[in-house]
Formats: structure tokens, sequence, C-alpha cells
């Protein structure tokens, strides 16, 4: 019986959005949790961790996916105090469906170096209320996250592979507050770069 160990580091900016982020961005990811990282023979190692691309069969790989999420309603029961006013509120949140598509691609060894690229939405959603109270601080909360990340890793011999990507990160944001006291409405976009290293290390 073969034993296998594995050892393997990643380092990269991610955003943590409680609620909102999206860490299953490929099929792999979906079935192994956060297993893949470690260990991965999958295009989706080009996001998860470029070193592994190094240990992948030598040629072109490549896979796209599409991620299908649904939110159920949220039920609120409680009662409010607005204006001096009291009321019981039995309330529901909107119902909400993702479709978000994710694509990852890795090419063959050229020499001891290898060439990958994602584009996933690593964070979004939303959440909606159209009846008051929950109107007055959430009418409509939207999150958009997209990745681009294109990488290249190196093969310092056969245990051992390192890798170094660019990442690009749109992100844009929708908050509408219905309170009369204070109502709200804004948009807001940003473009921001970052980086990511990985180093995958197999002894046996």
């Amino acid at each position: 019986m073969k034993k296998l160990a594995l050892l393997s580091l990643v380092t990269a900016c991610s955003l943590y959005a409680g609620g909102y982020r999206i860490p299953e961005t490929s099929v792999n990811a979906v079935a192994l949790g956060a297993a893949n990282i470690a260990h991965n023979k999958s295009a989706d190692a080009a996001y998860y961790n470029p070193a592994n691309m190094m240990f992948m069969e030598n040629k072109n790989v490549f896979e796209m996916d599409m991620v299908y999420i649904h939110l159920e309603k949220v039920n609120y029961k409680g009662k409010s105090v607005f204006d001096g006013f009291t009321s019981t509120n039995d309330i529901d949140s909107k119902e909400e469906n993702f479709f978000i598509p994710n694509i990852h691609f890795v090419s063959e060894k050229i020499g001891d170096f290898r060439f990958g690229f994602s584009t996933v939405s690593s964070g979004g959603l939303s959440k909606r209320w159209s009846d008051t109270p929950g109107s007055y601080v959430s009418n409509d909360f939207t999150l958009k996250v997209i990745e681009l990340n294109p990488s290249v890793a190196y093969s310092i011999n056969d245990k051992l592979a390192v890798a170094f990507g660019a990442r690009g990160v749109y992100s844009e944001g929708i908050v509408k507050y219905k309170n009369p006291m204070a109502p709200r409405d804004m948009e807001a976009d940003s473009i921001d770069f970052g980086y990511n290293m990985a180093l995958s290390y197999k002894p046996t």
C-alpha cells in the first residue's frame, strides 16, 4: 500500500464578508471543500493553488462550470418601535436565485513552467426585504465580486513547485434603505489589484 504525504501552503488576499463569500468556485471545490487546495489535478488548481499545476498531467486542461445558489425566504416575527408606535411583524424577505459561472485553464508544460488562468465570482449574493420594518434596514443589499487570476508555476524539482499570480478584482455594491427618517439609495463599484503566492511540496 502506497503512502502519500502532502504539504501545501497558499497565501492570498481574500474576501471575507459575512454571508457574502462564495468559496466554492469549481466542481472540485463543491465536492471536496477545502481539500482541493492541498491536492488538485484539475484546472481549478490555477485558482486554489497554482503550484499544484506542475504535478498535473502534461496537457492543456480547461474547465467551465456554473454554480446555482438558491436562498429561501427569511421570516421575521417580532415587535418593532418606530416614531413612538409599536407594531407586531410577521414578514418574509424575498427569495433569491443566482447562476454563477466560473472558468479555469491550465496550460501544458513549457520547460519547467506552466501557466494558468481563472475567472470566478468569489463573493456576492443579495438580501432584499420589501415589507417594513425589514425594508427600513435592507430594502436591497447586493454585492457582486468578479476575480481575474493569471498565474505561472515553476518546478524547482520533481517534488517541489512554487507559483505566483496576479489578481484583478471588480466589485459592485447596491445598498437601499427605505427608512423615512434616513432613506439611502447608494451604488458603488471598484477595480482593485493584488497577488497570490503558492507552494506545493510532495515528498513521496
